[in-house]
C-alpha cells in the first residue's frame, strides 16, 4: 500500500509572549489554523527507512529533518520499526512561519499509524507529535486551535472558513533567531483574553474587530530578518491598505479578507514577492 497525503501550512492569527520559562523556551499564547497551502508525502513500506526531498534545496534529507524524527519517535512509542521510503514534495517556503516541517512530521506520524494498522491512540500521536517540536501537536488535527506553553499545549474549536491573502517575501527566518533576538516580555496573557479578542469576532465573522485585535509579539525582535520583513508589512500595508501581520517567527505576512474586497495584488507581485489567496480549511 502506499499512501500520498496532504500536508497543510499553518498561520498564526496572533501570538503573545507571556515571558521565558525556566528550560529557555518562551511561554506563548497563539491562535493556530490550517491552510490549504500544502506539502505532499508518499509513505510505502521497504527494506530500510529512506527519505527523499523534491521541491527545495534547503531541506536537508537526513537525520535532523523532522520527518526522520517522527519515524524514531514512532518506533520509541511503538515498537515498530518503520522501514518505510518517505518522498517529500515540498510546496510550503521554508523559514516563513507557515509551519511546513512541522506539518509534515505530523503526517508522517498520522502516516505510520495508518500504514501500520493503528498501533497508536490519538493521545499517543499528540504526545508523539509534542515531543519532535512545539508546533508539530497541532497539525496532528488541525484547524483552529490555541496553543500555550510552548505551544504544544493545545485547544481545538474547529475549522473556520475564511480567506487571506498571503506573502512570503523571500526571507529565509530561523525560530531560534528570532525569539532568541526577542526583548524581554512578561504579559498576563490568558486563554479567555484570547478567545474574547481573536476566536469571538472570527466565529462571527466580524473582520474589523479581529483585524483590530490580531497581534504578534515576535515582529518586535532585534533579529535581522524579522528587520527585513517590517520593511516588507509597510509596503504591503500601504498597497493592500489594510492590517498585515507576520505569521509566526516569519517571514511570511498576511491579512484577512473580506468577502467584498477586491485586492489588486500586481504592485506586490512585480517586488518579486510570492503572493496567494489562501482559504482557512
Amino acid at each position: 500500500m502506499k499512501l500520498i497525503l496532504p500536508s497543510p501550512a499553518k498561520i498564526n492569527l496572533s501570538l503573545w509572549v507571556n515571558g521565558k520559562r525556566e528550560d529557555g523556551y518562551h511561554s506563548i499564547l497563539t491562535v493556530f489554523h490550517t491552510i490549504n497551502l500544502f506539502d505532499y508525502i508518499s509513505i510505502q513500506r521497504s527494506g530500510h527507512l529512506e527519505l527523499n526531498v523534491a521541491g527545495s534545496d534547503l531541506v536537508p534529507a537526513g537525520g535532523t529533518n523532522l520527518v526522520i524524527k517522527a519515524c524514531n519517535i514512532f518506533y520509541k512509542y511503538t515498537g515498530i520499526k518503520p522501514k518505510v521510503s518517505i518522498t517529500l514534495d515540498k510546496n510550503i517556503p521554508v523559514g516563513a512561519g507557515l509551519g511546513g516541517g512541522s506539518s509534515n512530521a505530523a503526517v508522517v506520524l498520522k502516516g505510520l499509524n495508518q500504514l501500520f494498522e493503528f498501533p497508536a491512540t490519538d493521545d499517543q500521536l499528540l504526545d508523539m507529535a509534542a515531543e519532535i517540536g512545539s508546533d508539530v501537536a497541532f497539525f496532528v488535527k488541525g484547524g483552529l486551535a490555541i496553543g500555550c506553553d510552548r505551544g504544544e499545549k493545545l485547544t481545538f474549536y474547529g475549522s473556520q472558513n475564511f480567506k487571506i491573502l498571503l506573502v512570503y517575501p523571500q526571507i529565509f527566518c530561523s525560530t531560534a533567531e528570532v525569539y532568541g533576538k526577542l526583548p524581554a516580555m512578561e504579559r498576563d496573557m490568558g486563554i479567555e483574553d484570547v478567545e474574547r479578542l481573536i476566536l469571538i469576532p472570527l466565529m462571527k465573522g466580524d473582520y474589523d474587530t479581529l483585524e483590530k485585535n490580531m497581534w504578534n509579539d515576535l515582529e518586535s525582535s532585534e533579529a535581522e530578518c524579522v528587520k527585513k520583513v517590517m520593511e516588507v508589512k509597510k509596503i504591503m500595508e500601504d498597497v493592500v491598505n489594510s492590517k498585515v501581520i507576520m505569521s509566526g517567527s516569519g517571514s511570511s505576512l498576511f491579512m484577512i479578507i473580506d468577502k467584498k474586497e477586491k485586492i489588486d495584488i500586481s504592485p506586490l507581485q512585480r517586488k518579486g514577492w510570492w503572493v496567494k489567496f489562501c482559504s482557512a480549511i
